[in-house]
């Protein structure tokens, strides 16, 4: 019975933890592809944007501010 269990734990804990990792490599996906595309959108807003809109301004338009609502900082 010792064998047995054993063999269980030996096979079973790598699998189970092997599931973990795989899962949670799903779960941050989104997020790493989210922030990926929003950094590509600050560094296109201080590419083509006017100079008071770098910085601050550029994320606050990739937040979703409109041009009016936008605080510029010199």
């Amino acid at each position: 019975m010792s064998k047995a269990r054993d063999l269980i734990n030996a096979h079973l804990y790598p699998v189970l933890a092997s599931f973990a990792v795989i899962y949670g490599a799903i779960q941050i996906a989104p997020i790493a592809n989210q922030a990926r595309s929003f950094n590509q959108c600050v560094e296109t807003m201080e590419k083509t944007a006017a100079k008071s809109l770098k910085g601050i301004g550029a994320v606050a338009i990739c937040n979703g501010r409109t041009g009016a609502d936008v605080l510029i900082v010199d």
